[in-house]
């Protein structure tokens, strides 16, 4: 470090020059020193405990008016097994997960699923319907296995983001036409009404993803454009 006036060499720590009392000029200050990393920690959700509690306390208030009033006019449960199962499976997918601070997706998904039938299957057996194990049961099942797969492939397998997209699609398109097949099964309706379309739909969105996928080129263009 010299003097900007004098050029004489200064000693680290001087503050005026000993030859022209000139103020010295650092163009290349010290580092300050820091309390805290380069890094900062990862944020982590919080649990909503009071959303949780309060929701949890006006689901269960509601069953148990709906529950009082449908006895009081009937004697019977009646209309209310529609209302409480409904909240039921209200709070498994809205409610439950408050009460985690990072809920796992593959472990709620076929919670909810699991929710989702219970449901079915209440309706189905009201209403006297003989569709739930030949129509409701397959597509809930095909369902959970679909998207919790999907789920677990982008959370453990890193990269090949667009290889997992495009099978997904193409799965989509396939469930759409298990779909009608179960529909066609279980209540007689003609194929192919319809799943052909969302099947052409997803499928050719899902080509194109696995297309993406293997040229690098269009890869890094898709990622830089859509952050794949």
């Amino acid at each position: 470090m010299y003097c900007v006036k004098c050029g004489v060499k200064l000693q680290e720590g001087v503050e005026r020059c000993p030859l022209c009392q000139t103020p010295v000029w650092n163009p290349e200050p010290q580092e300050e020193s820091r309390s805290y990393p380069d890094t900062l920690p990862r944020q982590h959700r919080e649990a909503d405990l009071p959303g949780a509690v309060a929701l949890t306390l006006i689901c269960a208030v509601a069953s148990v008016v709906t529950l009082t009033v449908c006895l009081k006019l009937y004697g019977t449960l009646q209309w209310g097994g529609y209302v409480i199962f409904g909240l039921l499976l209200f709070y498994v997918i809205a409610v439950l997960p408050r009460w985690f601070r990072e809920p796992k997706g593959e472990i709620f998904v076929p919670i909810d699923h699991a929710a989702a039938a219970l449901f079915v299957l209440y309706v189905c057996l009201k209403t006297g319907g003989n569709w739930f194990l030949s129509f409701a049961l397959p597509v809930i099942l095909s369902s959970c296995l679909i998207s919790t797969a999907m789920i677990c492939l982008l959370k453990y397998v890193k990269g090949g983001r667009l290889f997992i997209l495009g099978g997904f699609l193409l799965a989509l398109g396939g469930f759409t036409v298990l779909v009608e097949f179960f529909e066609h099964l279980s209540f007689g309706d003609e194929m192919f009404r319809w799943s052909l379309y969302s099947l052409a739909g997803f499928g050719s969105v899902g080509l194109f993803l696995l297309i993406a996928g293997m040229i690098p080129s269009l890869r890094h263009g898709m990622r830089k454009r859509f952050f794949f």
